[in-house]
């Protein structure tokens, strides 16, 4: 008889996050899988941007081409999109992942950016918008109703509630008379995913496994976001992880004998600090003072320069974590690295010369360009300037597939570490997307059993065939 297979996705964890959390007795159970159930950890390297829209995709459908970053501009359709709230990739949904065989086809894809071919969600999508009908896809209020109905869920969440509003008031206290700035919005975030959507999402996966769906996906943000709020080295997130790892226990013990486990993160998490806070201006200001007359639009953030009818040009800045795509207003293709510097010839060396920037990139037809210190650098000399952050050999690959995507910026920033701490384009204590730090290196928990090998995973999406083949060789 086949076996089943759940897969949990906990979202920004790196590799050696999880092994401090092991060394520090935080996550007893998952320790428990590597010494009694011989689970390996294995580390493999997701790719640029490190974020969950790029990862999962990979992860899911095994293509996460022109998906470059959590937010970005799409020229052609002449739409934002982005995920979490106010997500709006339904809008461009149609034009991925065609002829792709989803990981999730006819399981359970639960908290997720994409249904990845699932026959339910439960209600429950990252994207917040189910942007695909599945078969028997079923409303949130459908899993809720029955969770709360019973009084020992009821009595746990309320439990929870309070526990966690006032470990979460003590925590941002803390932090603040340490001299730290916990990311309020984040703060907020985090105390929804502890206090409703990991609860909820795990009622979810224990429902999908009653009802014998395989294979089942689920991603559980609780530590992200806490790590977004305060940072993954402020001892407050460890409780995050605590929290997971009482998750994955519950999700285990349901097992039954038909189920097999898998646990893996889509990216890492770095300390930060933002971008206005090294320069007193946020970078929406410094763009428009390099373009004179150009109004420059942040993505959640503000307008800078003159009032729209009044100015001779426009640039949409979409920022995610220390990564920001830059895109020229009323253009259906990318502006090669020619034309961008015949036409604004100071603005990538200004740039590159800012010391929150680490690494500007564009795209001279077929060639990637790189700017460092106000300097530019092209082919092998880039490995020189890259050696600081990973691999040089393995990351120029991975910059040059980002750099390849037609939906990728006019011009792309990466934030510099400065005091080991990354800077970061948008309000947070702790982020992700760019390069350089445990960001780029999540971990793959698996029985050592499996032969599974990630040591030559060097993007999300060359876990999708080691990940669909364990799914079809337990069915056998």
């Amino acid at each position: 008889m086949g076996r089943k297979l759940v897969i949990l996705h906990v979202d920004g964890v790196s590799a050696d996050s999880l092994e401090r959390s092991l060394s520090a007795g935080d996550m007893p159970f998952v320790k428990h899988l590597i010494d009694a159930e011989g689970y390996l950890i294995h580390r493999y390297r997701c790719g640029v941007p490190s974020t969950t829209p790029f990862a999962q995709a990979g992860i899911l459908y095994g293509d996460n081409s022109e998906i470059p970053s959590f937010r970005w501009w799409d020229r052609e359709r002449r739409v934002l999109v982005q995920f979490g709230a106010g997500s709006s990739f339904d809008a461009v949904a149609d034009k991925y992942f065609r002829d792709c065989n989803p990981l999730t086809n006819g399981g359970a894809c639960i908290a997720a950016c994409y249904p990845a071919g699932a026959a339910d969600d439960f209600g429950i999508a990252y994207q917040d918008r189910s942007y695909g009908q599945q078969d028997r896809s079923r409303s949130a209020a459908r899993v809720l109703v029955p969770y709360l109905a019973n009084p020992i869920h009821l009595g746990d969440w309320v439990w929870q509630t309070i526990a966690t509003l006032a470990r979460t008031a003590r925590d941002y206290a803390e932090a603040r008379s340490r001299g730290r700035h916990p990311a309020r919005p984040y703060v907020v975030t985090n105390l929804v995913e502890e206090i409703f959507v990991h609860h909820l999402t795990r009622y979810a996966v224990e429902q999908a496994m009653r009802e014998g769906y395989s294979p089942i996906y689920a991603g559980f943000y609780a530590f992200d976001e806490a790590a977004h709020a305060f940072g993954p080295g402020d001892r407050s997130v460890r409780r995050a992880l605590r929290h997971v790892d009482h998750t994955i226990r519950k999700i285990a013990s349901r097992r039954g004998g038909l189920y097999e486990l898998v646990v893996l993160s889509d990216h890492g998490q770095v300390d930060t600090i933002p971008f206005a806070g090294t320069g007193g201006r946020p970078i929406g200001e410094v763009l428009a003072e390099m373009l004179p007359g150009f109004r420059v639009q942040e993505v959640k953030g503000k307008a800078y320069g003159p009032p729209e009818g009044q100015a001779r040009g426009g640039v949409t800045a979409t920022l995610s974590g220390g990564l920001a795509h830059l895109y020229f207003a009323g253009r259906r293709e990318r502006i090669g690295y020619r034309e961008l510097m015949a036409l604004h010839p100071d603005l990538v060396p200004g740039l590159a010369r800012l010391d929150q920037v680490a690494l500007v990139m564009a795209r001279d037809g077929d060639e990637d360009v790189f700017w460092k210190s106000g300097e530019e650098v092209r082919g092998q000399a880039a490995n020189g300037v890259l050696a600081d952050y990973d691999d040089p050999e393995i990351l120029i690959r991975q910059l040059s597939r980002l750099n390849s995507f037609k939906t990728a910026g006019d011009i792309i920033l990466f934030g510099a570490f400065t005091g080991g701490e990354q800077v970061n384009f948008e309000n947070q204590a702790g982020g992700h997307g760019s390069i350089g730090g445990e960001q780029l290196h999540p971990f793959l928990l698996a029985k050592r059993d499996w032969g599974i090998d990630t040591s030559r995973v060097h993007g999300a999406h060359e876990l999708h065939p080691i990940l669909s083949g364990l799914r079809d060789e337990l069915l056998i």
